[in-house]
Formats: C-alpha cells, structure tokens, sequence
C-alpha cells in the first residue's frame, strides 16, 4: 500500500489530492480480508464484507480524493457489500462505473443489476447491500458530495437505487474523462485540477439528468416534459433579470398555475425549490469563477436575485455547506457547482 494517507471520509472536505494506491497481494491471506475493509471503510464508506467461496481475496485499487471529489478505480473480489444503518456517516453520492464484469445492487427497496458500461446511483445516506459476481470485477466509482449536484438535478432521490445505462452519452465521456485526473501534470497545478473536477461533476450532473428526464418523460409524457423543459429555460433566462414567481411564469406560458407546480413536483421539487437551487448554482459560479474574484458578494447576491443579504447567506451555507465567503476563499475544498 503507497500513498500519503487515506481520506477521513466521503464527505472530507480537504483541499490537497491525496492518493492510495492499495492491493491485498500486498499482505498475507489470513490478513487480507481486514486489510481490504480498512481501506474501504476509511476511503469510502464503513460496510460489511462477507466473500463469496474460498477465493484469494484479491483487491487492487488507486483511490483518489480531490477537491469535491474522491474517485476509486480497480478490481474487486467476489463479495457481499453490506452498509447498515449504524454504519451511515456521509449524504455523499455515490456512482459506481462497471469497468468489467457484473454486480448486482440494493437500497431503498430498489434492486439494480449492472452490466459492463453501466452505472449504479446510490447514496452514502442510507443502508445498501451490493454484491460482486464471481469472476474479474473492476469498477469505477465516484464519490460526491451530494449538495454540489442536487441543485443541478431535482428529484435525485428517485434516482437512488437505479441505474445509468451504459448507451448514456455523458456516463461514456464521464468514464473517458476520469482519466484526465489521473495525470499527474494535471494534478500539479491547482488551476487544472479545480478545472477537471469541475467538468467530470457537469458529467456527472449531465449523465443523472438524462437518465431522470427520460424517466420524468416517461412518467409525465412527451408533451408536459416538453413544457417542463421550456418553463426551465425560461428560469434560466430570467435569473437575475427580473422577479421570477410561478404566477409570472405560468401566465407568460399561458398555463394554470397548479399545472406549472404539478410540473415540477413530478420531479420530486417545488418550483420554489428549483429556482432557489438555480439561483445558488449561479452565485456559486461566480463565486468560483476567477474573473469576479472583485466582485463583491452582496452583488453576487443581487445579481442572481437575493434581495436580501443574511437570507442568501443562510441559503447557500445550507446548499453548499459553507459561507459565500469561505467557497470564494477555497476554504470549503469544493470546486465547482453545475
């Protein structure tokens, strides 16, 4: 095992990249099972872990922790994963990336079995049993903290539990582009790295979206989700323009007000929710965003439609987990919202 330590935990929020690089061939057999439930425990989550057969128990992972971000990438052996309830310490989301092989998985009553290509949701908030089928099993999996996507995809609790189908666009450049924070040259500079973790969370924001707006689709109908897209880049347009309020815009699309509300609550969101998420996205951006580095942050507050100072305050430490002031700062080791 190499490397300058492992992450407290999933929702760290430490500014430095370290990275581990661990494999159970490293140790000898009899050790190898609580060597491999050390580092996953402390790296990613505490789980339960009870091989299958009389397998060599062999592990091979690099695991990473970047601003925002940690990502584990290997083989595992044949294995029933379990988190209990006793063992939740973290609301981070979790998708794991099938490299090669197969795996099956359950959380919130809901069982999903992934194929090479495919991609499982889960959250860090509730118990989950996965299982690892025989043969060579190499995942990839990302670790987020769930404040900095949620704003970006409502509804992301009906996701959890379910899968990212391989075919999805995004899930492919996401799998592709992990690579680029492999690189050393990259992870040198602070500039690139902010940049990359940066662009695999808009894939990852991306890669959910898709997979829920076809489920949102499905359930609304092609027409009320065309409507639903519309009415949100209308939101979009109109953040830090002008009042934005559901009678205001369900009479600029000449629809009922419970109608637009109905809309958005089949995404698991208000439309308060939602524009208020936008509204903090946005400041977030420009927050982390070097050319308003100037900018004062009561007009970052008035300029994606905060009337009023503490409110914006008190909104963004609940989204983001830490002040306006802390993000600009870099003190919260997050670096980028979608």
């Amino acid at each position: 095992m190499a490397g300058d330590g492992f992450p407290a935990n999933a929702g760290s929020t430490r500014t430095e990249t370290s990275v581990t690089r661990f494999s159970t061939v490293d140790y000898a057999r009899k050790d190898r099972l609580a060597a491999w439930c050390e580092v996953y425990g402390k790296a990613m989550c505490r789980q339960d872990i009870e091989p299958a057969g009389e397998s060599d128990l062999l592990a091979d992972v690099v695991i990473r922790q970047l601003p925002g971000l940690i990502t584990m990438k290997g083989s595992r052996f044949e294995a029933t994963y379990t988190r209990r309830k006793s063992q939740v310490d973290s609301d981070n989301l979790f998708v794991t990336i099938t490299l090669a092989g197969t795996f099956a998985a359950r959380q919130l009553g809901r069982e999903a079995f992934m194929q090479t290509g495919d991609a499982f949701v889960g959250t860090g908030a509730e118990p989950l049993v996965s299982i690892v089928s025989p043969g060579e099993c190499r995942v990839l999996t990302l670790s987020v903290p769930c404040s900095m996507i949620a704003s970006a995809v409502p509804g992301l609790d009906a996701m959890y539990g379910r899968v990212i189908p391989a075919a999805n666009p995004a899930l492919q450049m996401l799998t592709r582009y992990v690579g680029v924070l492999e690189d050393p040259d990259v992870s040198a500079v602070s500039e690139l790295q902010a940049a990359s973790v940066r662009h695999a969370q808009e894939l990852l924001t991306l890669a959910l979206g898709a997979t829920r707006d076809a489920t949102v689709t499905a359930r609304l109908g092609g027409g009320r989700a065309a409507r639903l897209r519309e009415i949100k880049a209308d939101i979009e347009r109109a953040i830090g323009r002008e009042e934005i309020s559901v009678g205001a815009i369900a009479a600029r699309h000449r629809l009922p007000v419970r109608y637009v509300q109905r809309l958005f609550e089949a995404e698991g969101a208000s439309f308060t929710e939602y524009v208020l998420g936008r509204r903090l996205a946005r400041a977030y951006s420009l927050l982390t965003d070097r050319r308003f580095a100037d900018l004062p942050i009561s007009a970052i507050a008035l300029e994606v439609g905060f009337g009023n100072q503490p409110y914006f305050n008190r909104s963004f430490r609940g989204q983001y987990g830490a002040s306006p002031s802390e993000v600009r700062a870099g003190q919260a080791g997050i670096s980028g919202a979608n």
